[in-house]
């Protein structure tokens, strides 16, 4: 019963009861930070990092087709009768798309049917990734080509016409310019 008394003690006395309440809020944040820190799952904050490194990536892979893409054209068309020096400018309607793999797992009880759809995972070395079943390249919208030679209505015909024919785009779409 003795603390039974000090505590009583220290209720009657004003400016230890504040003293005493604020260090124990103090305490009370501590532990909750520490509690916190403690039980967070780590695994969540690293496939936060692994899913933004792999939008990263695939952002690179998606400008690294389109620089394989303009590189042969810009060889190719050099090949041709009186055109040399090209270069080749392509635009996109929008990004390359990656289609997921998911797992799903249905059940059925008497009146309804639920599906859970969770990403289908590939794990090396502890680096977990999504395995991708298909990419869908980004479409072409349009073309500029700057080229030596370019200056006769016949071959920037011709230049317009096998660009045109090798991105499925529309003629009017790609747009040939002597260089200087």
């Amino acid at each position: 019963m003795n603390y039974l008394e000090t505590l009583k003690n220290i209720a009657k006395d004003k400016k230890k009861r504040t003293e005493n309440i604020v260090f124990m809020i103090i305490l009370l944040v501590i532990l909750l930070v520490a509690i916190n820190y403690i039980f967070t799952d780590k695994s969540d904050k690293k496939s936060n990092i692994d899913t933004s490194s792999e939008n990263i990536n695939s952002n690179k892979e998606n400008t690294n087709i389109s620089d394989a893409t303009e590189k042969k054209l810009e060889i190719i068309l050099s090949q041709i009768s009186g055109i040399s020096d090209v270069s080749v400018v392509l635009t996109y309607s929008n990004d390359a798309k990656q289609n997921i793999v998911y797992n799903t797992k249905e059940e059925t009880t008497q009146d309804e049917k639920s599906v859970e759809k969770t990403v289908a995972y590939n794990e090396e070395n502890g680096k977990k990734s999504a395995i991708v079943e298909s990419v869908e390249l980004p479409k072409v919208e349009g073309a500029i080509v700057v080229a030596r030679g370019a200056d006769s209505v016949d071959i920037r015909s011709k230049v317009a016409n096998a660009i045109a024919n090798v991105l499925d785009v529309p003629v009017y779409k790609v747009q040939v310019f002597e260089k200087e």
